[in-house]
């Protein structure tokens, strides 16, 4: 389930995964990338998203094609097994600044999100 979500290219989506880290780092938010496992037995075994952000489970993709329903439903099966608060996917676009990335999630993780933004 937390394999790479349709890439092609390892090292492509080990890349974007850097880029997508690196750039919630420098907006101040702490998150985790996840380093996939080289061997395939352990890969099928590891459920953990692409990175960790603050209870959100990031599922990456550098899919230059975009399948956003597919991969957002193999995002939140990765939240839900992982037993993160909410999920989404970030669909890299190649020719953008990684900031320009598609976060893609369901309307119900963005009202958990919201309701966790509220001040208390």
């Amino acid at each position: 389930m937390g394999a790479p979500v349709g890439n092609r290219h390892r090292s492509r989506h080990t890349a974007v995964v850097g880029l997508v880290h690196a750039y919630l780092d420098a907006q101040g938010i702490a998150a985790t990338a996840n380093r996939r496992p080289a061997r395939i037995s352990d890969a099928l075994d590891d459920v953990r998203p692409d990175i960790d952000a603050e209870g959100l489970a990031l599922t990456v993709t550098s899919r230059t094609e975009q399948r956003l329903s597919v991969d957002l439903d193999t995002a939140l099966a990765t939240a839900r097994l992982s037993g993160a608060g909410a999920g989404a996917l970030v669909q890299w676009r190649a020719t953008r600044d990684i900031s320009e990335a598609y976060a893609v999630l369901t309307l119900a993780d963005l009202a958990k999100l919201i309701r966790l933004a509220r001040p208390s």
